[in-house]
């Protein structure tokens, strides 16, 4: 029975988790409702990492989510109708540069 408890376990930390991870968007969200930029930036900063927990607990690595959040950058700036294309060619570099691949785009 150790094997439940740990599928157990887990879902409760997912659980415990993805609330966090709502609680944390509704303060990005009053943040930038009253424009208190250190709200903001604790909110998105906590979520990121909660995101990465998440995968984490889904079994999945910080490489994996890495090189999945290279390559959905490098996806998106190929359509000329993304309005972000600028700023998200800016932080696929940024991206790869941080982690130290540089396998080009």
């Amino acid at each position: 029975m150790p094997g439940r408890v740990d599928v157990a376990r887990n879902l409760k930390l997912l659980e415990g988790l993805k609330v966090q991870l709502l609680t944390v968007i509704s303060e990005l969200f009053a943040g930038l409702y009253t424009g208190a930029e250190e709200r903001v930036l604790d909110a998105l900063s906590a979520a990121v990492v909660i995101l990465f927990s998440i995968a984490n607990r889904a079994g999945i690595s910080i490489r994996r989510l890495d090189l999945a959040v290279e390559e959905k950058l490098a996806e998106r700036i190929k359509h000329p109708g993304n309005s972000l294309r600028d700023f998200e060619l800016e932080l696929l570099r940024y991206w790869q540069g941080k982690s130290g691949n540089q396998s080009g785009s």
